[in-house]
């Protein structure tokens, strides 16, 4: 039973392990302290109060041993207990600390539901997220994406998740099953074609796990847009022709009109 006990504590975190032993320690002395000293200790409850506020080094100085015994039991929870007590906040802060980079770093699991998750950081990415971060305030957004290095946008409504979102781990990581809704924009560092393929590669992942999201996807050929209706695509953006519409607006259309009024 107890080779069974300890194997169950060592299994655990050091944080929790930690915990154990300066629970059990501070139990420990408080009995032996009360023990030793009933007169000064009246109480078990006593000797507990002491036992933290001396192995913390708060040192209140309410309850103090008077025999040599008891000193010397102070003596020994002093040795042992103040190394552990201050390791335990030590490995509270680096745990903190690890979490804050974690974050930053796109590496901490996302745990809200019903949020927008956005595929892709460029300057479209980030006006899309700028946006709907200031007209949708109580909505979570989770930004996958490969090339950055930290979260580009740090604040409470912005979660970045690092990685290729076509990975299990990462959309994972993002819980991209309890999504509402996706945007994926195309990759800028590769090719259109290329791009295109992991767009589809990428709708194919996401709803791998969540075959209700409502899908947004950019397109720049026309080679996968019957590919992305096969998947059941919401909404598609043509980038490439909108872009075109619009330059030809502004040289052709508006040059047409200047000509007219000379």
């Amino acid at each position: 039973m107890m080779e069974w006990l300890l194997f169950r504590l060592f299994r655990r975190s050091i944080l929790v392990r930690l915990l154990f032993i300066i629970g059990c320690l501070v139990l420990l002395f408080g009995m032996l302290i009360h023990f030793l000293e009933p007169q000064t200790f009246g109480n078990v409850f006593e000797g507990i109060w002491w036992v933290i506020i001396t192995i913390s080094t708060i040192g209140y100085g309410d309850f103090a041993p008077t025999t040599t015994i008891g000193r010397l039991a102070a003596i020994i929870l002093v040795l042992i207990g103040t190394g552990f007590i201050t390791t335990y906040f030590v490995t509270l802060s680096k745990i903190a600390v690890s979490a804050e980079s974690a974050y930053l770093e796109g590496n901490l699991k996302f745990y809200g539901k019903d949020h927008f998750i956005v595929v892709g950081w460029n300057e479209r990415a980030k006006l899309v997220l700028e946006s709907y971060r200031d007209a949708f305030h109580k909505e979570d957004i989770v930004l996958i994406d490969d090339s950055l290095t930290k979260n580009p946008m740090i604040c409470d409504r912005v979660h970045f998740i690092k990685g290729s979102p076509s990975h299990y781990e990462v959309l994972e990581l993002a819980n991209a099953r309890y999504a509402k809704k996706v945007l994926i924009t195309a990759d800028q560092h590769k090719t259109e074609e290329y791009a295109d393929m992991n767009t589809i590669v990428t709708l194919v992942a996401l709803q791998g796990l969540n075959p209700s999201i409502y899908s947004i996807v950019e397109l720049l050929t026309k080679k996968h847009i019957q590919n992305a209706q096969n998947l059941g695509v919401n909404e598609m953006i043509k980038t490439n022709e909108l872009i075109s519409q619009v330059m030809y607006e502004h040289i052709f259309v508006k040059k047409s009109e200047s000509l007219k009024k000379e």
